[in-house]
């Protein structure tokens, strides 16, 4: 099992400067008070950015999480989902930065995320 399939992740879409991803709650993202783990919602917010980001680099070249800032906004129930809506804030040869509205399934926005990828020349060993 990979975090994709871990954090319930129903899809991920990459379009140029923006991305958009869904996360299907289950009891495995709650705290212990019923309510959705900001862990969670971070996890979610750097695997959609992080995925993104690996669509638009150069063959060779690999995105890693390297700083992610998180408000939470307002607390949500464990049901339904959350929607990622993200776009590309800056686009360098070293780093990717993604602003990530993280919206329920009323469009109510539950979080805020940015993401810094790095951007690394991977080895060939």
């Amino acid at each position: 099992m990979n975090i994709i399939e871990g954090l319930n992740i129903e899809y991920i879409h990459v379009d140029a400067d923006r991305l958009e991803a869904k996360m299907n709650l289950t009891p495995f993202h709650s705290q212990r008070f019923g309510f959705l783990h900001g862990g969670a919602v971070i996890a979610f917010g750097e695997t959609a950015a992080g995925y993104a980001s690996n669509q638009i680099v150069d063959k060779g070249q690999a995105a890693m999480g390297q700083t992610i800032v998180a408000n939470h906004m307002k607390s949500k129930k464990i049901e339904g989902y959350i929607l990622a809506k993200g776009k590309l804030m800056h686009q360098g040869k070293t780093s990717h930065v993604w602003g990530i509205e993280m919206l329920d399934e009323k469009d109510v926005l539950i979080s805020y995320i940015t993401v810094t990828n790095a951007i690394v020349k991977l080895s060939k060993n």
